[in-house]
């Protein structure tokens, strides 16, 4: 009967007992027992035994092939005995040690050798090959296009080279992998099996089903639920499990080593992942984590991306001369998600995530309907800032704010086009059926004449634009999306007008909580570094994907009071967190930090106060741009 264990740590102990008694042994013995103690009662111990060995921790390094180096971290009791001048004397010590083992994680762990046993001393952690305690790869935000390289270079080599769309059946077959529809639960839209199981599967004909026995390798994706829903596709979901079973395998044959009957990993959409999990939740979250932001970058590599984005630019231009730029880059994008097997919107996200920022002027989407494409001024947008504006949060931005409330009951500006525009002949037309419209000038040059909306900066509750622009996740609207902004720019056209209008005046409550908020923050960098986080519902990989900052440094200073925070560390955690001014002001002084009459502080101030809504890239573009050297977070990096 398999025996069922909590840990790696309790595995090992129970499995290799002998084995990490018989290792400590022999080292001893062989580095001499006097040398090895330093014992008053016994100085020339003639027997040595060692006992009550307990495993405290483990550090995995990942190798290829499922070849996996780990250190052990022990304490065990070493009992000696020996003659002393008239007597027959014994010492009982404990110790710790840190043994070296190697092995083959494939079906059960195999082939086990205990490499080294040395004496105990705090290791560096290095992220070169590193997993997690569950076998997780690390994965840092700067690497992410380099990962996906990794990837394509190891399965599909020819898509860095030239851009092309992936076979979707050539990827398979040369991950050794095989794919079924299936019909999964409304919730899971794709399951990775590491281990043979009896499921149910479509026939060809997608009509009906059949039980079939399948192999380790093996996916299963929901043709109805395909990846993140509405923006993502068949080849979306594919990719998404592919990654699974190239970074995650180790995961799931470590928790087969403890538990047999796991066999798969489900992937669900989910509204958000839970920012309390720990143990193995946390493990999972993690890894959809990775698998949701590797998947876009995999289908819409870098390089060739911007390669085939610029090749169909430039023929279009030659092509289409009687049209805008804004509807010849929107013609663009639509022919690159046809090109790369995606969807528009998918390829609207990657082109603005490769630097083509008026790609977010395309396939505007507003109250049910498109608009026209707009194009704009680069740098005009923030972050999370946006021209189009719904009717409804339109009307309760005019009614709550006195000065947009002036222009539009004085006429100086109308709502056209889901935007606020200026009243102007020169960019509105009035049509014959009383309607109004931009005019051509104003569709090309809306940073002129249109006023700009700040929106929320939230994860997935449920709509967040970074999140969403990595993950493709796409859901419906609700009120909870706007803690910290007054409108949404895209509701979704399966909520009816009661709904909306319910869940918008939620938002009228933001004002006075912030004001509340502001009086009650704690007293302590670290406690207050964690309320923002859990006030804005972001997980430490998000922040550490905005701030440039490593997952570890941003536990430590959450646990750590009393860790150093350089300025340049904690300016790069505001503009992770895009923070307003005085919570921003707030952060700096609990770091320790007073402002400086310096070029550099007065630049930094200007930041926090002018451009909370950028990201890491514009703070540092502009530093570069102002004559300052310092990068944020570390000139490091």
């Amino acid at each position: 009967m398999h025996k069922y264990y909590k840990s790696f740590e309790a595995y090992l102990e129970d499995i290799y007992y002998d084995e990490m008694h018989r290792a400590i042994k022999n080292s001893i013995l062989q580095k001499g027992r006097s040398l090895y103690f330093n014992s008053y009662n016994v100085l020339d111990p003639s027997y040595i035994e060692v006992k009550n060995i307990r495993v405290r921790s483990i550090k995995f390094y990942g190798i290829e092939h499922r070849q996996i180096f780990f250190n052990v971290t022990v304490n065990a009791e070493i009992l000696l005995k020996g003659m002393v001048t008239r007597d027959y004397e014994a010492d009982r010590q404990s110790k710790w040690f840190i043994l070296s083992f190697y092995g083959h994680l494939i079906s059960g762990l195999r082939k086990v050798l205990i490499i080294d046993v040395r004496d105990y001393s705090k290791e560096r952690f290095s992220k070169e090959n590193a997993l997690s305690k569950y076998l997780v790869p690390y994965l840092y935000s700067e690497d992410l296009d380099h990962e996906a390289e990794r990837f394509l270079q190891k399965y599909y080599p020819e898509a860095l080279e030239n851009p092309m769309p992936l076979d979707m059946a050539e990827l398979l077959d040369n991950m050794c992998l095989t794919m079924h529809y299936a019909p999964l639960p409304d919730n899971i839209f794709g399951m990775s099996y590491f281990g043979e199981a009896q499921v149910e599967v479509f026939e060809e004909d997608m009509r009906y089903t059949r039980t079939e026995n399948i192999d380790v390798g093996t996916i299963l994706v929901n043709p109805n639920v395909f990846f993140m829903r509405n923006i993502g596709s068949k080849n979306n979901t594919i990719v998404h499990e592919c990654v699974h079973h190239d970074l995650h395998a180790n995961f799931f044959e470590l928790q087969k080593l403890l538990n047999n009957d796991v066999t798969s990993i489900s992937c669900e959409v989910v509204e958000e992942y839970g920012k309390d999990t720990v143990g193995i939740d946390k493990a999972l979250h993690w890894m959809e984590w990775q698998a949701n932001v590797l998947t876009p970058r995999i289908l819409m590599p870098l390089k060739t991306t911007k390669q085939k984005l610029n090749e169909i630019l430039v023929g279009l231009h030659g092509e289409k001369q009687d049209l805008r730029s804004a509807e010849i880059l929107q013609l663009a994008i639509e022919e690159l998600a046809i090109f790369f097997g995606v969807s528009k919107l998918a390829a609207k996200l990657r082109a603005i995530d490769v630097g083509v920022e008026q790609a977010a002027g395309t396939f505007v989407y507003v109250d049910g309907r498109y608009y026209p494409p707009v194009s704009f001024r680069s740098g005009t947008l923030g972050k999370n800032q946006t021209f189009a504006i719904d009717k409804i949060n339109a009307f309760n931005e005019a009614k709550m704010s006195q000065e947009l409330s002036e222009m539009v009951f004085s006429g100086k500006v109308v709502y056209v086009n889901a935007m606020f525009c200026i009243n102007d002949p020169h960019y509105v037309i009035r049509l014959e059926d009383g309607s109004i419209e931009l005019t051509e000038y104003a569709l090309e040059h809306v940073d002129e004449c249109c006023l700009i909306f700040d929106r929320t900066n939230r994860i997935s509750k449920l709509y967040d634009d970074s999140y969403y622009r990595r993950c493709f996740l796409c859901r419906d609207v609700n009120a909870v999306n706007f803690v910290e902004a007054t409108y949404n720019p895209n509701f979704i056209d399966n909520q009816n007008v009661q709904e909306r209008a319910e869940e918008t005046a939620k938002i009228s409550d933001f004002s006075k909580k912030i004001s509340d908020e502001l009086m009650n923050m704690p007293g302590s960098f670290s406690k207050t570094l964690s309320y923002h986080m859990k006030r804005r519902s972001l997980t430490i990989e998000i922040v550490a994907e905005r701030s440039g900052l490593s997952s570890r440094i941003i536990s430590n200073y959450r646990n750590n009071e009393a860790l150093t925070k350089e300025l340049p560390t904690v300016m790069a955690l505001c503009i992770g967190l895009n923070l307003h001014q005085f919570y921003a002001e707030d952060l700096i002084a609990k770091a320790g930090h007073q402002w400086k009459r310096t070029h550099e502080h007065m630049v930094y101030r200007w930041l926090i106060s002018s451009h909370s809504d950028e990201n890491l890239h514009q703070w540092n573009k502009r530093l570069e741009d102002a004559g300052i050297s310092q990068r944020l977070p570390s000139n490091k990096h």
